[in-house]
């Protein structure tokens, strides 16, 4: 695996056994200490990461934090036999990044959808709601498994991102990821597309 982690943002003043420890302690203790030292240590170069991949500063900011606190609530996933710490919590900051990335590209879809030719009494919306394939969909979205359903509800219908879905859920990202593709496998097929 690649490092995701620029070079510049290699430890340098808190030493890779610190940052283990600190992290270490947050996992076990819940040491708030531990956290502060690392939310002082690692905000900032998240931030900072953030920027240098095209990310504006409130957005940075906002995502630095979000890191910080999935690092908090996390902190008992990390094994230091798998990644340096610096490494984890730069993956964490990298993954939420781009569940944010999938969360605007779809919100744009749907606002810049264009209103069909002729269509003068309402929205694009309005008009694929008018839509025979729209009430299929819809009756094939209520035949899905609950915990299918649950995934679609919130990622799609409520634009949750797949880190909030697992949150929300209490389950692995993996298992949102997996019950995501079963859900959209049974949806193509029960539209009669091939998969």
């Amino acid at each position: 695996m690649t490092n995701i982690i620029p070079e510049s943002e290699n430890i340098a003043g808190a030493s890779a056994s610190e940052t283990v420890d600190w992290l270490t302690s947050v996992a076990v203790n819940r040491d708030r200490h531990a956290f502060e030292r690392l939310y002082g240590y690692f905000a900032p170069r998240i931030k900072s990461y953030m920027m240098r991949q095209g990310t504006d500063e409130a957005s940075a900011d906002d995502l630095a934090q979000e890191t910080m606190v999935q690092i908090w609530r996390k902190a008992h996933h990390y094994d230091p036999q798998k990644a340096a710490a610096t490494t984890w919590i730069f993956r964490v900051a990298r993954n939420l990044r781009i569940d944010r990335l999938r969360k605007y590209k779809l919100h744009e879809v749907e606002m810049t959808a264009e209103v069909e030719p002729g269509d003068d009494e309402g929205s694009g919306h309005e008009s694929y709601e008018k839509r025979p394939d729209a009430d299929k969909l819809r009756a094939l979205v209520d035949t899905l498994p609950q915990n299918q359903m649950d995934v679609v509800r919130l990622a799609y219908f409520e634009g949750l991102s797949h880190s909030e879905v697992s949150l929300q859920l209490s389950i692995p990202i993996g298992t949102v990821k997996s019950r995501l593709r079963l859900a959209f496998g049974k949806l193509r097929m029960g539209m009669g597309e091939k998969i």
